[in-house]
């Protein structure tokens, strides 16, 4: 058996309003999304960066991304904690949603950030202006 630390009531009410849902969403969606932005980007920024030679500033848009996939993961590392840091669970409470949740969204956004560290990477091998 799993022990808890015992959860204040207006921490369980939050997560059963929108700003809880908005954090725990948040952590579910926006890595995914940072890691598409950030691939759009750095395909927009190697025109730029090869006609200007201004190669380090195609460096800027994985940093953000990065910083904005970290957030939300820690962002769900917070709704983790709030909820009882727990991984087991066989009822079906609101607790265990926002723990699943709150869990998820801290894989995704540490797989959304490997990916990313990847794009990142082919900027330091491949020079803006190589063509196929």
């Amino acid at each position: 058996m799993v022990t808890r630390p015992v959860i204040e009531p207006n921490e369980r009410a939050r997560l059963r309003r929108w700003p809880g849902l908005l954090t725990l969403t948040l952590g579910t969606v926006v890595g995914p999304i940072a890691v598409l932005v950030n691939e759009e980007l750095i395909y927009v920024t190697n025109m730029w960066a090869c006609g200007t030679g201004k190669q380090l500033a195609m460096h800027v848009v994985p940093l953000v991304c990065l910083a904005v996939t970290l957030g939300v993961g820690l962002l769900s590392w917070r709704d983790w904690d709030r909820v009882g840091r727990g991984v087991e669970d066989e009822a079906a409470t609101v607790d265990s949603r926002s723990r699943f949740l709150a869990l998820g969204g801290m894989g995704i956004s540490a797989l959304s950030a490997l990916l990313i560290l990847a794009q990142w990477l082919a900027i330091f091998v491949f020079g803006a202006c190589m063509r196929a």
